[in-house]
């Protein structure tokens, strides 16, 4: 089946046809793995959703891995 990619936004978008998510265990609001295989786009459906947490997210930060300030250019609103 041939299907179209359309602009969303900044990122690309397919539709997937009812039957193939059905199939495929795809509903609204499932979350997905999106990956490459081969040079190939690859949608699997996941069972578990990854949740983070804000403290060990921030406990993983080091001296090693911390980066420098990025510039972005002088003050031009109200930045303060």
């Amino acid at each position: 089946m041939l299907g179209t990619v359309t602009k969303w936004g900044n990122s690309l978008a397919v539709r997937l046809p009812s039957a193939f998510a059905r199939e495929a265990g795809i509903h609204d609001g499932k979350s997905v793995n999106i990956s490459i295989h081969e040079g190939s786009v690859v949608i699997t459906p996941v069972d578990e959703v990854v949740e983070y947490d804000l403290a060990k997210l921030l406990a993983g930060i080091t001296p090693d891995n911390l980066h420098d300030e990025t510039s972005t250019g002088a003050f031009v609103g109200n930045e303060f």
